[in-house]
């Protein structure tokens, strides 16, 4: 078996493995866009046949008030002959350690399972919560702001991007949309499509929400389905349900999808007996490519010291002890040690800790891989729950 990169002239090859695997069409394939943040690692067999391959897109993320790269891991696919030989397994092997050379602390995917991606250190990170609203007995308090049907003669990549600045410095892992991600304003067309953008104001006309939806008609009435929904603050978030009040004569509830944060429920004045309903979607998993640089870029409670014994197979940069010293809520040294460590986790473990899934008193009582040397030490102040969300397919 020989795993490389593939390279630009074996496009269609990894078009054509994606569509085979996947039931697909070549055309929707990962490969043959000129996209430099997008790379393909393949798996070949002594022939040259391509057997197995996944895909890499580099994006930029924000964790713990900063912003740092993230690969997002995609078509993921084998021939179906060649499945269970372990190529996946094998560009993983060669991806891993290049990501931590090319400086990349971390990386997510969307898995087909959780207990075969566990194998190469990844563990489930965002969770969303998916808000089915009842039109009716929707009370909103007035607020002064507005909205508007989005139109393509509005400086519209000016007001989405400014949503999406408050949006995303908000929460742990959520992707930084750059230049090329607002081009589907360009396709707006809902007289076509029947997908409708809204745009939401504040009493000043400043942009503070937006959201992209269609009628469906489902089992439990006639809904609005949103394909985006995104706000900078509680203002947005009114005003977007403003939008969807503005159409309850006609349509029973509206559908989408919140950050877990236990504290975004009680935005919504009537909850009991159906009036919203929430259900949990797991959104993804994380992977730790640089422990190292990722203690260096966590943010801390106060001040103190912890000593780590981390476990990475794939990543051996990664595998031993760390001392990692902090104050005033950030780094001041992270550093090979040879002291007994406080503790030890697994590479998935850390992974979801770090990114702030739960609190460490938890983690140790539920987690695999987590063991506990030094009850004492001070893993509250390194493990503790952040606010997470991810919006962003790969």
């Amino acid at each position: 078996m020989i795993v490389r990169k593939t390279l630009p002239a074996e496009s269609a090859a990894v078009n054509a493995l994606f569509a085979v695997a996947f039931e697909s069409s070549p055309e929707k394939g990962p490969a043959g866009e000129d996209d430099a943040r997008i790379c393909h690692w393949g798996a070949f067999s002594e022939e040259g046949e391509l057997m197995s391959s996944l895909s890499l897109t580099y994006f930029s993320i924000r964790f713990d008030g900063g912003v740092c790269p993230m690969a997002g891991v995609g078509a993921v696919d084998t021939l179906p002959p060649y499945r269970h030989r372990g190529g996946v397994a094998a560009c993983f092997a060669r991806a891993l350690p290049t990501l931590y050379d090319e400086g990349v602390p971390f990386s997510y995917l969307y898995p087909f399972s959780t207990a075969f991606y566990r194998r190469f250190g990844y563990e489930s990170c965002v969770t969303r919560l998916a808000c089915t609203l009842e039109l009716a007995p929707l009370r909103l308090p007035p607020d002064g702001g507005g909205f508007r049907l989005a139109r393509k003669d509005e400086p519209l990549r000016e007001m989405i991007r400014a949503v999406d600045r408050a949006w995303e410095s908000r929460w742990n892992m959520e992707v930084i949309r750059g230049e090329a991600d607002y081009d589907w304003l360009d396709k707006l067309d809902p007289l076509a499509t029947q997908e409708y953008l809204y745009v939401c104001f504040d009493a000043q006309g400043a942009p503070r929400g937006y959201t992209a939806f269609r009628t469906v008609q489902e089992p439990d009435g006639r809904n609005l389905v949103c394909s985006r929904f995104r706000f900078a603050d509680r203002s947005g978030f009114y005003a977007l349900l403003g939008v969807f009040k503005s159409l309850a004569a006609d349509h029973r509830y509206a559908k989408f999808s919140l950050p877990s944060d236990p504290a975004l429920p009680y935005l919504l004045d009537e909850w009991s007996l159906g009036a919203a309903r929430f259900s949990l979607e797991p959104a993804g998993m994380v992977r730790v490519v640089n422990v190292r640089e990722v203690l260096l870029r966590a943010a801390y409670r106060g001040e103190g010291a912890l000593c780590l014994r981390i476990r990475d197979a794939l990543i051996p940069q990664n595998d031993g002890v760390f001392a990692v010293r902090f104050a005033d809520g950030r780094a001041v040294s992270v550093e090979r040690s040879e002291r007994e460590p406080d503790a030890a986790l697994s590479i998935p473990a850390f992974s979801a800790l770090i990114a702030g899934v739960c609190g460490f008193e938890g983690a140790k009582d539920w987690m695999d891989g987590v063991e506990v040397f030094h009850p004492d030490a001070p893993f509250d102040r390194v493990f503790y729950r952040k606010p997470l969300m991810i919006s962003t397919f790969f």
